[in-house]
């Protein structure tokens, strides 16, 4: 519950929660709460992943580079996805294209290199939840990747929308809808 009202006012206020701990919540789709805006497609700043646009999150503030490996304990913890921070503001998005290429994130590869190229920086962090309703959570350390004096947290979010955020699709069904509302109730005398 408490998380919902993080997340209901992070979103109203479009700011990152203040206190000792930042907290970033982010999903395949490009919905973020306590990034600098959503996420965008673009061509991969890393190299990772070439001739493929990939999902780019904006974090507002440096960040230790190095991939966050993201394993699914259904399949035998398989290596699911893989979260990478540039160290210069900015995370990539890179989601498994099991049953296709669907939500923004996916890549039909993992990036071919470890970020910063040869470096050893990585993490790892199993998904939870049940398919459908997954997500990770990574709080990183001094030196590990993602860290931030700020105390970053992260919480990713798999395969469906983040919580509360309509896709848009219905975002847009949801505006029509309340519009001819309103266009109805004005005609009434």
């Amino acid at each position: 519950m408490l998380a919902a009202v993080l997340l209901g006012v992070a979103a109203a206020t479009g700011q990152v929660l203040a206190g000792p701990t930042a907290f970033i919540w982010v999903d395949e789709w490009g919905h973020g709460v306590g990034t600098s805006g959503p996420g965008v497609l673009g061509a991969d700043p890393t190299g990772g992943v070439l001739n493929w646009d990939v999902l780019i999150y904006n974090l507002g503030f440096q960040g230790t580079p190095g991939d966050l490996q993201v394993y699914e304990q259904r399949s035998g913890r398989k290596l699911a996805e893989i979260i990478r921070f540039t160290g210069r503001g900015e995370m990539v998005f890179y989601s498994n294209d099991v049953g296709g290429l669907h939500e923004p994130a996916d890549t039909p590869t993992p990036p071919q290199n470890a970020w910063p190229v040869g470096a050893m920086i990585a993490a790892q962090v199993d998904k939870t939840g049940s398919e459908g309703d997954s997500r990770a959570l990574y709080q990183p350390h001094a030196g590990q990747p993602g860290w931030d004096a700020s105390g970053p947290s992260y919480t990713f979010f798999f395969k469906d929308p983040l919580p509360g955020v309509p896709e848009p699709a219905t975002a847009a069904l949801l505006t029509l809808g309340g519009l001819a509302a309103l266009l109805r109730r004005r005609g009434r005398p």
